[in-house]
């Protein structure tokens, strides 16, 4: 069955691609956390890094919604 082959690839690069946006997130907030800076320098640079990963992550959400109703439409033209 070609189809779940695909999904399982699908699926794959899905979970690798959060999982390098969550440690990307991790590690950038630990970067920041031992960087010496002063509390002001630190909630700001804190909230571009989460203002950065919001974006990552709802782009990928966007993307993953694109190829779960692609996958969707493929099952249903099987039908």
């Amino acid at each position: 069955m070609p189809g779940m082959k695909e999904g399982r690839i699908m699926s794959k690069s899905s979970k690798f691609f959060m999982g390098a946006i969550f440690g990307a997130a991790v590690g950038s907030i630990l970067a920041i956390l031992f960087a010496p800076k002063s509390g002001e320098e630190l909630r700001k640079d804190l909230l571009e890094k989460a203002s950065r990963i919001a974006i990552e992550v709802k782009k990928a959400a966007a993307q993953r919604q694109q190829e779960l109703e692609e996958e969707i439409n493929s099952f249903k033209a099987k039908i």
